[in-house]
């Protein structure tokens, strides 16, 4: 069963934009295959979360073949485990489990959604453990077959937008006057967008400016780019953290309301959960049981090649132990053979990391044992240090946090 549309829409849309009508023209029609079960659609749009077409498909036909049917009663028979089994994560087999129980108590009530307007579909929808608004507006595309859908969270159709019309960047309201010009057909536009993005059309290419410094840098590394960024919350005994990943690794890890919050994060990205950030939640949910994690996520630091190789000697400081911004500057001078190194500059380049915890930067501590130079915040510091078991005076020095 394919996405339906004919010449209705599509005549409709040559009217309203000639460079749309004409790239429809020379692409043709698109058969875009569409599933008619809304309980299924969400559970493969999260088995899909973070890995590629064919991954999700392998998957998807696995656990069809191992469940029979995939619904809520054969879901929660088969439990976490045996989901695990078929090759999801943890949190993503949890969150399917979670929607079938919601679905057969009646909490998630599948005929009502099929009833209610756009808007009341992704606010239900993006509720759920694991939909985030990217995700239920596809559902709202490629199950429910809703006509008007446009997502500006998507960047192949900013990429798309970009192409076609020869911009730079595609901002809020950019975005929104091509949304108004597509309505009511904004998903037979989003089809002939996805193509155009993907290169069904020879010649036209993407408009977008490079980043500074990413002419060398993979594709992966262009968090403004192609490349999708996911993010989740944690929360933590602290308050809550945010997480950011790319398909390399973890890319930031934040307290909210901290000095550089979500600094380099993309201001387009999917909230959605990936093999990443399960195993970031892992690593923080033993963590801060007061467990020494025996594993590190893979981690993605986006940086220059000086605060790189800070950020790895950072790594290399033992749970529960502390070290100065001085040691650490006198490291860095043996490693490159100087006299000396800029305990200021290596203060720079810890004050700048963007994946707190994890890489520990919260135990560097001034010469004379002060609490300094912490985003978090010096009292969070405090907090994480004693955690660790490290010995913390009842009132320790403390210098304001300017790295």
């Amino acid at each position: 069963m394919y996405f339906e549309y004919g010449a209705q829409e599509t005549e409709y849309l040559a009217r309203k934009d000639k460079r749309l009508g004409a790239a429809i023209e020379q692409i043709g029609h698109i058969d875009r295959a569409v599933d008619g079960d809304l309980f299924s659609s969400v559970v493969h749009q999260i088995v899909g979360q973070q890995i590629s077409t064919k991954a999700q498909e392998t998957i998807w036909q696995r656990m069809q073949q191992t469940l029979g049917t995939v619904d809520a009663s054969h879901i929660l028979a088969a439990g976490v485990p045996e989901l695990q089994k078929l090759g999801i994560t943890y949190r993503k087999a949890e969150y399917i489990t979670d929607f079938a129980r919601k679905v057969q108590s009646g909490e998630c009530r599948i005929e009502e959604i099929w009833q209610m307007p756009d808007e009341e579909v992704i606010r239900v929808l993006s509720s759920l453990k694991g939909i985030g608004v990217w995700t239920a507006e596809m559902i709202l595309l490629f199950c429910m077959q809703r006509p008007d859908v446009l997502s500006y969270d998507d960047l192949a159709i900013q990429r798309g937008l970009r192409m076609l019309y020869h911009h730079r960047k595609i901002d809020r309201r950019l975005f929104e006057k091509y949304r108004r010009r597509y309505s009511p057909y904004g998903s037979v536009a989003s089809l002939y967008l996805w193509a155009i993005a993907g290169g069904a059309i020879p010649g036209m290419r993407d408009y977008a400016p490079a980043k500074p410094g990413s002419k060398n840098r993979k594709p992966s590394e262009l968090h403004g780019g192609a490349a999708m960024l996911y993010t989740g919350y944690y929360h933590s005994p602290l308050g809550r953290l945010l997480l950011a990943a790319d398909e390399i690794g973890l890319t930031g890890l934040w307290f909210e309301r901290q000095r550089y919050f979500a600094q380099g994060l993309a201001p387009v990205h999917q909230d959605a959960e990936t093999a990443i950030l399960a195993q970031t939640r892992r690593w923080l949910d033993l963590y801060f049981s007061g467990s020494v994690p025996d594993f590190t996520p893979p981690l993605h630091p986006i940086g220059s090649d000086f605060r790189q190789e800070v950020w790895a000697l950072l790594l290399q400081i033992p749970y529960g132990k502390t070290t100065t911004y001085g040691a650490l500057a006198n490291q860095l001078a043996e490693k490159h053979g100087q006299r000396r190194m800029s305990a200021q500059a290596v203060g720079g380049a810890v004050g700048h990391n963007a994946i707190s915890i994890i890489i520990p930067c919260h135990r560097v501590v001034g010469a004379d044992g002060s609490l300094t130079g912490y985003a978090g915040g010096l009292d969070t510091k405090a907090r994480l240090l004693a955690g660790e078991g490290v010995p913390i005076a009842e009132n320790p020095p403390r210098i304001r946090p300017d790295m």
